[in-house]
């Protein structure tokens, strides 16, 4: 075969590639039938291995991520691994990132007091040492049976919270353990209905300011989205490319969970590190008919997906995954 010919045929096999899992375990297949005693390698094998490989460089050089994401991912299984706490759970603690001087990174996981008793839920610290990762529970040896009576609460708890969060929060408040909410309700309101008081010149006026401030944010949003893109390289579309493709190769998302991944293009929104232009953008996965925000109609991995990129450079500086459980939607 001349060079010009397997230039073309490489060019013809990359040029819609798309590698998965699949595609990986079916090339290890077909490598381990190969090495089955032969006295020599067919010119075909030889041909698929080099495509094999600079498959694997294309697509490295299509996806290249942040330190700061990298120590998050690691960060993340490692709170999987030793507390048991999957990515759904996740969803109920923010996730700071700080990189040392040292080249270590600490991530820290806390919530708030929306999510339920702060102090029970405690804070998670994971040191991660390039691919190591060691971490630290402030309720650690704290007793978790009981419920949420329990001293300390574990993925058992947080489950109840994030997939039954209305009677999870009515038990909190029975128990003491959180108080409960003083609502003054709207003098206006009687049964939940509107009074057959008549709208007021002052009511229209409040409703057209709040009216005008949102349509002013939205002004503002789409002003910051068009300045971080003209500082950068690579189009806001082009980003969300790159945004997705990093979703379901993250979250080994099947094809038919990236069929129903649809981009939020109202959702997103400009920022800043330092000089450098990022994207915040949001991905929204519903795989039943009619889901909404509720354990009743969640399916393993539903939610939304925020994924940072530097428009500048292309690099995913972040991927956030909100399951939407909890109350959150």
């Amino acid at each position: 075969m001349k060079n010009n010919e397997f230039k073309e045929l490489v060019d013809q096999n990359l040029s819609g590639l798309v590698w998965d899992e699949r595609k990986r375990q079916r090339v290890l297949h077909a490598l381990n039938e190969e090495e089955k005693p032969v006295k020599k390698f067919s010119t075909t094998f030889i041909l698929i291995a080099a495509i094999v490989c600079l498959s694997v460089t294309a697509l490295a050089a299509g996806l290249i991520f942040s330190p700061k994401y990298d120590a998050a991912r690691i960060a993340n299984q490692a709170m999987e691994d030793q507390y048991g706490i999957t990515p759904d759970l996740l969803s109920l603690f923010w996730r700071d990132v700080k990189e040392n001087e040292d080249g270590t990174t600490t991530v820290v996981y806390s919530t708030t007091k929306d999510v339920g008793p702060v102090s029970r839920i405690g804070e998670y610290t994971v040191m991660v040492d390039g691919p190591k990762a060691t971490v630290n529970w402030s309720n650690e040896g704290k007793d978790t049976s009981g419920g949420l009576a329990a001293e300390a609460y574990g993925p058992e708890q947080l489950h109840t919270i994030s997939y039954d969060y209305g009677n999870a929060m009515q038990q909190l408040m029975e128990l003491g353990i959180i108080p409960t909410p003083d609502y003054s309700p709207n003098p206006r309101l009687a049964d939940g209905q509107i009074d057959d008081e008549e709208w007021t010149e002052e009511d229209q006026a409040e409703w057209e300011q709040s009216l005008a401030e949102v349509e002013e944010d939205e002004k503002q949003r789409l002003a910051e989205i068009a300045e971080a893109e003209s500082r950068g390289k690579i189009t806001v579309e082009q980003a969300a490319d790159v945004g997705k493709e990093a979703i379901i190769q993250e979250y080994t998302l099947t094809k038919e969970q990236a069929d129903k991944l649809e981009y939020q293009p109202d959702m997103i929104y400009a920022s800043y590190e330092g000089d450098e232009p990022l994207i915040d953008l949001c991905f929204c996965l519903w795989q039943k008919e009619g889901a909404t925000f509720s354990g009743d109609n969640f399916t393993e991995k539903d939610g939304q997906y925020w994924v940072t990129v530097n428009l500048k450079t292309g690099v995913i500086e972040d991927i956030v995954y909100d399951a939407g459980l909890a109350g959150n939607g």
